[in-house]
């Protein structure tokens, strides 16, 4: 495994197109994506969904030559697929570029098929964000991923606790701002784990944070 330099790795940035920065800035806040899904985000100008398809490929491929996004041995719809199937991810000179400087590499060596599959499913509720916002009545004027969306609080009890959204979502039209929160149940979690999420909320509710913060509480969905 070959390092990057510094040098080596400013030339590889200075090359970069904005859609090249978008797919990478995409991967940094999703971890992961299918080819799939980043054709429907970053191509839906081709004519149809071949040439989309096939330009797609092309630019992950370079930018996978130059180990800025990287790839899973699985694929969704197996190998049949071929490079559409391919779930991507940001590689070392992807992740150098894009993180935060205090931020530490994240480990992807081998995530777990559930862990896969969900994130998968929230980065599919995302795409379809993106892709109602194409309407020209409504907007996504917020769209805070994972982390980016929780909120650390103290409960009425003194207790520090987090409430871990999947998506903390802004849909704006001419007359209302429509605030979300978005969890992505794959139907996998014990009632236990669900219960403790609902008092999660609304215990956070009940600090009226979110209220000072968005002027209502949103929703959950």
């Amino acid at each position: 495994m070959s390092i990057i330099g510094p040098r080596a790795l400013q030339r590889v940035a200075d090359s970069l197109s904005p859609r090249d920065w978008a797919i990478l800035r995409f991967l940094a806040a999703q971890k992961f994506a299918t080819t799939t899904q980043l054709r429907r985000t970053h191509f839906a100008g081709h004519a149809t969904v071949a040439a989309a398809t096939r330009a797609c490929v092309r630019v992950l491929h370079r930018l996978l030559a130059h180990r800025l996004v990287g790839r899973l041995e699985r694929r969704i719809g197996g190998s049949r697929r071929g490079s559409a199937g391919f779930i991507w991810h940001l590689d070392v000179a992807g992740e150098r570029l894009t993180k935060k400087p205090a931020a530490g590499r994240r480990r992807i060596a081998d995530p777990s098929i559930a862990f896969v599959d969900h994130t998968l499913a929230v980065t599919e509720t995302v795409v379809a964000l993106h892709e109602l916002a194409s309407d020209e009545h409504l907007r996504v004027t917020r769209l805070d991923v994972e982390t980016t969306a929780w909120r650390t609080f103290l409960t009425r009890r003194g207790t520090t606790t987090v409430l871990k959204p999947d998506l903390l979502v802004t849909v704006s039209s001419n007359d209302y701002d429509d605030h979300w929160y978005i969890e992505v149940d794959r139907g996998t979690e014990h009632l236990p784990v669900l219960l403790a999420k609902c008092r999660a909320y609304t215990a956070y509710k009940a600090t009226g944070r979110a209220q000072a913060e968005h002027g209502v509480f949103p929703r959950v969905l």
